[in-house]
């Protein structure tokens, strides 16, 4: 049996790591990106590195289904503990005696690609095709024209992207799919030759522009340069995705910034970055935490899109689910391990 994940997010790792314990099963993934996290990811450019994405896990005591894949990155030392005296401003949801947060010394794409050891993981190779053979397969084609043929497919990418695929989707779900809508966010790289100390680590603003601003060497403690990561306003992300570039974000975010610190120098290096899809606003109708596309062959989408709100125990709980309804459709116990 041959299941194929689209997706290297935290939804589509988890999947991966719970698939492996099934035996006679290759999982392989193809991800658009050059690189692992989805929205948890880090940049790389030449010796300069920065969360560009989600900036820490957070964990809530109550959230059962995120805590034994916390355990495990804890127990491996892939991420450490955030001291909330390193916060200022924090949102009530992100602060409390119940809330811990966690940072990836590695960079927050490294809890992705922890989960995702052993799986066959392509790439730069975003799906544009599918389409169901006689012999109850899956012919999936990329944007270079190569083809793959598996028994199942798993989408846990945002799903309006899947209405951006070749692909037979009822009218039905691509009305409700339609509807899903994330909050987008602009992102700003800055890196300095050296700067002055501040006493926070991470900081939330009431600003118009700036959301929050994090010193990510600080934070994963990597680095000799000072490199600040700037979050923007979601009402600003919302209102500029259709006018301006991520260029031109950029620049504003980095006047902002000089306005607010203005002890600050001239950087060495400002790297934009867009995302359009930040986090789940609307998501698909009643929630269901994911959607069968088809059940012959089986194409599954789940993720974020089918929760209430964007977060690792929403990602932990659909990759549970999917797992559960791949072993429904392949006859295969839960206590069936390799």
């Amino acid at each position: 049996m041959s299941i194929l994940v689209v997706g290297a997010g935290f939804t589509g790792s988890v999947l991966c790591r719970r698939l492996r314990s099934i035996h006679g099963l290759t999982v392989t993934v193809w991800e658009k990106s050059r690189g692992a996290g989805g929205r948890q990811s880090t940049k790389r450019d030449g010796e300069h590195s920065c969360d560009i994405g989600a900036q820490y896990l957070t964990y809530r005591h109550t959230d059962t289904a995120f805590k034994p894949y916390l355990d495990e990155l804890k127990v491996t030392n892939v991420v450490q503990t955030l001291s909330k005296n390193q916060i200022v401003n924090a949102p009530a949801r992100y602060d409390g005696e119940d809330i811990t947060h966690y940072v990836a010394r590695n960079g927050m794409n490294s809890t992705s690609k922890y989960f995702m050891s052993g799986t066959h993981v392509h790439y730069s190779n975003k799906v544009a095709r599918l389409l169901k053979k006689d012999n109850n397969q899956i012919e999936v084609t990329n944007t270079d024209g190569r083809t793959a043929t598996f028994d199942a497919v798993v989408f846990t990418i945002p799903a309006p992207q899947l209405l951006e695929i070749d692909m037979d989707i009822p009218n039905e779900e691509r009305d409700k799919i339609s509807g899903i809508t994330f909050t987008p966010r602009f992102t700003l790289m800055i890196v300095y030759e050296e700067a002055p100390p501040f006493d926070w680590t991470v900081k939330y603003h009431d600003n118009s522009i700036v959301r929050c601003t994090v010193w990510d060497n600080i934070k994963r403690g990597v680095g000799t340069e000072p490199t600040l990561l700037v979050h923007c306003q979601a009402l600003y992300a919302v209102k500029n995705i259709d006018i301006k570039t991520k260029e031109e974000a950029g620049e504003e975010l980095l006047a902002a910034v000089q306005e607010i610190y203005p002890e600050l120098p001239k950087p060495i290096k400002v790297i934009p970055h867009f995302w359009r899809y930040g986090q789940v606003y609307k998501p698909y109708p009643g929630t269901p935490g994911f959607i069968e596309l088809g059940s012959e062959p089986l194409i599954l989408a789940g993720g974020d899109s089918f929760f209430e709100t964007s977060n690792l125990q929403s990602c932990a709980r659909g990759a549970e689910l999917l797992e559960g309804r791949i072993r429904k459709r392949f006859g295969v116990p839960v206590d069936s391990e390799k």
